[in-house]
């Protein structure tokens, strides 16, 4: 069944996604019509997609990410979606800021341990290839210790006490406390895995300064590189054409969104009871989603780095994802602010709640 299984997903891509994929990569990118052309356009068969009539994108018209079928039963087509995007949009790599001018723009990490610091390091150096900005990075780190003398030059770091947090990964409490420290009227959340192309951040400032929005959330593909691709980007030092994405992913929330300060802090700030992994960019989506003008028309790419995958993450007995989140959005949106609003969110001196929900909700399930 398996082998059949797989032959009819294969004979499916050939016949109704070949042609339609091959049409797109050849077509160029256009902006403001429907339907939309080109690349950015491509996505699974029962989804739809609506086009920016007042720029550039498409917003995906369905709730969570999902991954491009195609391109994971065919892989050469992950391969030349990757390469023809990243043509329009390319990822280079510096050790120090190339821009000293232009708007400045603050990226914020939250980080721990050292089994991701290379991929860490790498994303910086994407980051400092930026045109036209001055990009400030910081890096709010929860390893036991300092890990400053790793990280790329002009890195401005941030270590957390461990005593002044309960026990777990405290990825919201780590963005607010960047957010509080960084010197930019534009704040990017940025996960520490994710190369960025060199227009991302001059995109960023355009679309909020210009444009008139309060967040911006302009991904559209997501390219997650095996081991393999991960080593051969860090022997070179750049990205070729012979990659192959193991897959590639549209329409996911975290990984990277920008916000104005001002609007950041109307809203609460990222929720400090989401501790370990998910639920907590989400939520924070929701909130920008609801609350404030925020651009979903997604148009640029972006390259994961390969790490061992976090085991729980994805689990379905991750209590974040299946009870803490669905709890979390059934509040309504202007109740989860006011009740953010009251808490010091982005206090060094330990997250607000002191107990995550996670704690909490063990606890009434005991009782």
């Amino acid at each position: 069944m398996s082998y059949l299984k797989s032959l009819r997903e294969l004979l499916g891509v050939a016949i109704y996604d070949w042609r339609r994929f091959q049409q797109a990569l050849r077509e160029p990118v256009t902006s403001g019509v429907s339907p939309p052309r080109g690349w950015i356009s491509l996505c699974n068969r029962m989804e739809q997609l609506t086009a920016n009539r007042q720029g550039p994108g498409v917003q995906c018209d369905w709730q969570w990410g999902t991954e491009l079928h195609a391109s994971h039963i065919l892989p050469s087509l992950g391969r030349q979606l990757m390469n023809v995007a990243l043509k329009d949009w390319p990822i280079q790599f510096a050790d120090l800021p190339r821009s000293r001018s232009g708007p400045r723009i603050s990226f914020i990490f939250a980080h721990g341990g050292r089994d991701r610091l290379p991929q860490l390091q790498r994303t910086i150096r994407s980051l400092y290839a930026q045109e036209d900005v001055t990009v400030e990075c910081l890096v709010v780190d929860q390893s036991d210790e300092p890990i400053l003398n790793d990280l790329p030059a002009e890195t401005h770091y941030i270590h957390l006490a461990k005593g002044a947090a309960t026990r777990g990964w405290h990825k919201s409490w780590a963005y607010n406390v960047g957010a509080r420290a960084a010197t930019s009227e534009i704040l990017v959340f940025h996960d520490g895995d994710i190369c960025v192309p060199v227009r991302y951040g001059a995109e960023v400032v355009r679309t909020i300064q210009q444009n008139g929005y309060d967040a911006a959330s302009i991904q559209r593909f997501l390219f997650y590189l095996n081991p393999r691709g991960t080593a051969a980007v860090d022997r070179s030092d750049q990205f070729r054409t012979r990659l192959v994405p193991q897959r590639v992913y549209q329409n996911w929330k975290g990984g990277t969104i920008a916000i104005r300060r001002d609007a950041f802090l109307s809203v609460g700030g990222f929720d400090e009871g989401f501790v370990d992994w998910g639920g907590e960019d989400d939520e924070f989506f929701d909130r920008c989603r609801q609350s404030l003008r925020h651009c979903r028309f997604g148009y640029v790419p972006f390259v994961h780095l390969w790490h061992a995958p976090q085991p729980d993450r994805k689990a379905t007995d991750n209590v974040n994802i299946a009870q803490i989140l669905p709890w979390r959005m059934e509040i309504p949106v202007g109740e989860r602010v006011q009740e953010l609003l009251t808490r010091q969110f982005g206090n060094v001196a330990g997250p607000q709640p002191a107990v995550s929900y996670k704690a909490t909700y063990a606890r009434t399930k005991q009782t």
